[in-house]
């Protein structure tokens, strides 16, 4: 049998989209029995206050639990660690010092991915938290390849966030109307020149996907998967990508 590097979740950010990580990575690996499959340890750590109020300061900051979940996955036997939530990331850096596995840069990730895929394209949309957009986590690295970003005016931001955490939204369980906000959001920014759009929530993920557009959509949960078993299958022993070091 396969001797594959077991995959850490950094998760609870939330569960929904925890959930839909791991279930991509057993539909995306090439199995045909369960001894095939990755080995993945997730901590659905709902304890992790809010990225959103914490990076705005209005909430407790995210990094302590953060960095406990990240350590229980690592004594638990992961070899290296994903965290299916955007926003989160604004907390790499610290994360990445206060463990001794690699932690996938799931923007980077994303943006390369992209790059490479769509080597025609100059302009991205984000749709995201206005916390992930404040902070610019995409569009640094975006610049970063000589691209170009765009982002929703203040209204369409609004209806983003209700989207998201309104008691309609994403966070409650609840879709169809959310789903229409959401798409009218990536259609304005269609609208702006994004010649894609990228979920930049993992909450948006959940009920955004390519072909409702007349653009590409980028699943930022997908493009996760799918680098994670390769690195998985692969093992830790090749030359690193940035993703996983810078």
């Amino acid at each position: 049998m396969p001797s594959y590097k077991t995959i850490g979740i950094i998760g609870g950010m939330g569960p929904r989209a925890t959930n839909r990580l791991c279930e991509l990575i057993t539909d995306l690996t090439p199995a045909s029995c369960d001894q095939q499959h990755i080995p993945v340890i997730t901590f659905n750590n709902s304890a992790i206050p809010s990225r959103v109020e914490a990076i705005s300061g209005d909430g407790a900051s995210a990094l302590p639990e953060l960095i406990r979940t990240a350590t229980v996955l690592e004594a638990a036997g992961a070899d290296f660690l994903l965290m299916p939530c955007n926003t989160a990331h604004y907390y790499l850096k610290p994360l990445r010092a206060a463990v001794s596995i690699p932690i996938i840069d799931m923007v980077q990730t994303t943006i390369e991915f992209v790059k490479q895929n769509y080597p025609d394209l100059e302009s991205i949309g984000i749709i995201a938290s206005t916390s992930t957009i404040e902070s610019e986590l995409y569009q640094q690295v975006i610049s970063s390849l000589a691209l170009k970003n765009v982002t929703p005016d203040d209204v369409i931001q609004l209806e983003i966030m209700s989207a998201i955490f309104g008691d309609d939204g994403i966070k409650a369980g609840k879709k169809t109307s959310a789903r229409k906000a959401i798409i009218n959001a990536a259609s304005h920014l269609t609208g702006m020149g994004a010649e894609c759009i990228v979920a930049g929530c993992t909450e948006v993920s959940l009920v955004l996907e390519d072909g409702d557009l007349t653009v590409p959509v980028i699943d930022p949960l997908s493009v996760l998967a799918s680098f994670a078993i390769q690195l998985a299958r692969a093992g830790l022993n090749e030359p690193q990508k940035a993703c996983l070091t810078a």
